[in-house]
């Protein structure tokens, strides 16, 4: 029997009490722009940097816990504050709200840290919102992401993108049926083509500097490498890490995987940069 969204959230969460302890690190629990967030930042962090992490999980699961491993390494290589939104999920929220969501809290925080960089990243569904948010920013007068993170993103919901046909079933956690179901929840009868819906369909003029970091085995391969492609076509500086062979979201577990360590030293040296 398949799980439905609310036992997957209710198992990773299980799963996120594996992490190690969060010690030297201060975990808050605010409320911005009205939007539920979890702040991160290890004691040693100063004043200068913020980073604003949105969690993948095909919109529909994933939380602060599941990603806070991440976060707090980090946090401590970056020497920032991160700030982790709570946006609701499908299927009982559909687009927009998660993106407004993320938008409110863009805003809370930029508000909040007027002076400082503030840097966007996000893994999976997290990319998409990132991407899609950048977007807005850009398209409304309001400050985009000094850098933009993307791990494994997906960025095409449409049923013909290259991520749904080229290794449609070579990754075993998801499959193509799998991405047609959670972007179905996630549409709700819109048109896939909407930009903010699928950000690889979109113009990305404008876009600040973008790291990209993706496994060649994954599903959404495909959606990262043809977004590459559309920045850099639109003079957008980019860097491309491409793994060989990993799990999906692999960066999430530091703590335990030496090459998701390794991927998230590369992460922190492109925000230190």
């Amino acid at each position: 029997m398949e799980l439905d969204p609310t036992q997957i959230r209710s198992y990773m969460d299980i799963v996120a009490t594996l992490a190690l302890p969060s010690i030297g690190f201060d975990v808050l629990n605010e409320n911005i722009g009205g939007v539920d967030i979890e702040t991160v930042k290890h004691k040693s962090s100063e004043k200068g940097k913020i980073l604003f992490f949105i969690h993948g999980g095909a919109f529909a699961f994933g939380s602060a816990k599941t990603h806070r491993p991440a976060a707090c390494f980090l946090s401590k290589r970056i020497q920032s504050t991160v700030y982790l939104p709570q946006y609701r999920t499908t299927p009982e929220y559909h687009f927009p709200v998660p993106l407004e969501d993320c938008i409110e809290a863009w805003k809370g925080v930029v508000e909040k840290h007027p002076d400082e960089e503030v840097f966007l990243i996000g893994d999976s569904a997290g990319g998409n919102l990132s991407a899609a948010l950048t977007m807005y920013c850009r398209d409304n007068g309001l400050k985009i992401p000094s850098k933009l993170v993307l791990l494994s993103p997906w960025l095409d919901l449409n049923e013909d993108s290259a991520s749904c046909q080229i290794n449609a079933h070579e990754e075993s956690i998801f499959d193509r049926d799998d991405l047609q179901v959670y972007a179905s929840h996630y549409l709700a009868g819109r048109s896939p083509k909407d930009p903010l819906i699928s950000p690889l369909r979109g113009e990305v003029e404008s876009f600040p500097k973008t790291m990209i970091q993706v496994a060649k085995n994954e599903l959404l391969y495909h959606d990262s490498i043809n977004f590459d492609k559309k920045l850099k076509a639109a003079a957008v500086e980019t860097e491309l890490d491409e793994e060989d062979a990993l799990f999906h979201s692999w960066q999430l577990v530091p703590d335990y995987l030496p090459a998701a360590k390794k991927s998230l030293e590369k992460v922190a040296r492109f925000l230190n940069s």
